[in-house]
């Protein structure tokens, strides 16, 4: 029984949270000043669907790529910053040059230097942002930073409709004030400060080339079964959705005017602002798994409304609202919820293999639909597009009902199982693995000044094993009386007799991983606390049926 319910919250708007969102907010500002009208402007100048489409789909493989080689190095050089703010350099750079040379090829060839300093920020930027959150805040700290990102991506088309609309729909000019919100998100990049999570590397991957291909190809091999099939939903996600690009093409087939097609892409940006910081609030409660199965729903609903040959010019308009929801989610919360199945050493490594994975599906994606759309038209590549993805969010909510952050508790069959390996990918205040008549094993993880919370169990005693990380154990007769105290460490046993009041407070830089068993079981078959908050509620209602 926990007898001691209060507990520290933290704030999850730190120092990097608040200013890597006011460097999205700029960026986007400048990027959607362009996206929603360069498809069009393309299409006017005489590129096709199909090449629209490979546009798209070989800056998003270059972006990716290049993603994956930030991330390993970001991990190997122990340094985010940098490459955050050289990756924001580039593309503040590359926008304006758009409209100084706009000819086909230099159009292309400055959006692929765009995507390539995106792909030098994004994986060091998110991991950035795991390093200052904890897996019990995750989902807001990524939600808050998209919705910053968002209302940037709100205010560059509202710009760009005023430009359009006063200068006679001058697109040099709305690509050449691109730099002004650029240079701002440069500037404040440097106000980030540089994560002290440091890990010391093995010397075989310090060195060259070979030691950053060795780290990547370990990393892939070694990772978790719940990292690979996170990154397999994802990539299949991906592969559904392709580009953003068709949506602004189909509406325009619809019938909506240039102003109305950028007005509802307006709104759509709005949409994910307001909603994102609570979705990510909504994952820390219910789960990824659940979160990912209503963005699918919401892009199976967009997609099935876009595959009508005629459509009110309003359904067309909702249409994109409707995305927002799954844009968000996608946007949002990916490198979310992977980064809780990466080692903090590796995240960068971790989310930077997503993200390369996340490109050869978009290109895929775009060629597939861009060829279908051209032969077959685009009522069937919407309706097929639209079922697949209720398909997929029909799988995430029906057979993934407990996120993949959650175990199993496979009580009173046969089981064996890597202990070691539970206990470290839990990212569970607790969970319960196995619960049997006479003996019940749960793993524990206790965030940095997090504790287990004083406790007493008259009638069981208790073992408990720490697998990573250091804490203070506290021991004693009565509350009051904790005379017991001993520092343990990654690898330490500690032994709890019944009727012993005991606590185990993190004292380390990193979350605490602890298995523990009780004989006999001590909570119900199945129990899951996300937070040490869940464990208190829970608690206090089974003393208050027992009263």
């Amino acid at each position: 029984m926990n007898i001691n319910n209060k507990r520290k919250t933290v704030s999850f708007l730190s120092r990097n949270v608040i200013v890597l969102s006011i460097v999205s907010f700029f960026t986007d500002i400048a990027t959607e000043m362009l996206y929603p009208i360069m498809p069009l402007y393309l299409s006017d100048i005489g590129y096709g669907i199909i090449l629209i489409g490979l546009i798209e789909g070989i800056t998003q493989l270059v972006a990716g790529v290049i993603k994956l080689a930030s991330g390993v190095y970001s991990d190997h050089l122990q340094q985010r910053k940098g490459l955050v703010n050289i990756g924001y350099s580039i593309s503040a750079l590359a926008k304006p040059m758009m409209g100084l040379f706009p000819t086909y090829w230099a159009i292309f060839g400055f959006r692929l230097l765009d995507r390539f300093g995106k792909g030098v920020r994004n994986a060091p930027r998110d991991a950035l942002l795991a390093d200052v959150s904890t897996p019990v805040n995750r989902g807001r700290v990524f939600g808050f930073h998209r919705a910053a990102d968002t209302l940037g991506a709100t205010l560059g088309p509202l710009i760009t409709l005023a430009i359009m609309y006063f200068y006679s729909e001058n697109i040099p000019l709305i690509i050449g004030l691109t730099v002004i919100p650029g240079i701002c998100a440069v500037v404040a990049g440097w106000f980030i400060k540089e994560s002290k999570k440091k890990t010391d590397l093995p010397a075989a991957e310090k060195g060259g080339i070979k030691g950053l291909y060795r780290r990547l190809t370990t990393h892939y091999r070694a990772a978790s079964p719940n990292y690979k099939r996170i990154l397999y939903l994802i990539t299949l996600i991906t592969l559904i959705k392709s580009t953003d690009i068709y949506l602004l093409l189909r509406a325009r087939e619809l019938g909506l005017s240039d102003l109305l097609i950028i007005s509802a892409y307006v709104a759509y940006n709005l949409t994910g602002t307001l909603i994102i910081y609570y979705l990510g609030s909504l994952s820390d409660r219910i789960g990824f798994a659940k979160t990912f199965a209503i963005g699918a729903l919401s892009l199976g609903a967009t997609y099935m409304l876009l595959s009508q040959n005629e459509l009110p010019l309003l359904l067309v308009f909702a249409s994109f609202i409707i995305y927002a929801v799954f844009q968000s989610i996608y946007e949002g919360l990916t490198s979310a919820w992977m980064s809780l199945h990466i080692k903090q050493e590796e995240r960068a490594s971790g989310l930077g293999v997503m993200m390369a994975f996340q490109a050869v599906a978009t290109l895929i994606g775009t060629l597939v639909i861009g060829l279908t759309w051209t032969g077959f038209g685009a009522k069937i590549v919407f309706a097929i597009t639209g079922l697949q993805a209720v398909g997929l969010a029909a799988y995430l909510f029906f057979t993934q009902q407990r996120d993949y952050n959650s175990k199993t508790d496979f009580g009173r069959k046969p089981y064996v199982e890597d202990i070691k390996r539970l206990t470290i990918e839990n990212e569970n205040f607790r969970t319960a693995i196995w619960t049997g008549r006479q003996l019940q094993v749960t793993v524990m993880s206790i965030q940095v000044g997090g504790e287990v919370g004083l406790e007493v169990h008259k009638n069981i005693d208790q073992f408990l094993r720490i697998e990573d990380g250091e804490g203070l154990v506290q021991m004693g007769p009565r509350e009051d009386d904790l005379s017991f105290e001993q520092q343990a460490h990654t690898d330490s046993a500690i032994m709890v007799p019944a009727g012993m009041f005991h606590n185990i407070i993190n004292t380390g830089s990193k979350p605490l991983k602890i298995y523990s068993i009780y004989a006999p079981s001590e909570h119900p078959y199945g129990t899951v606390h996300k937070t040490a908050d869940d464990a208190d509620r829970e608690e206090l209602a089974e003393l208050l049926e027992d009263d």
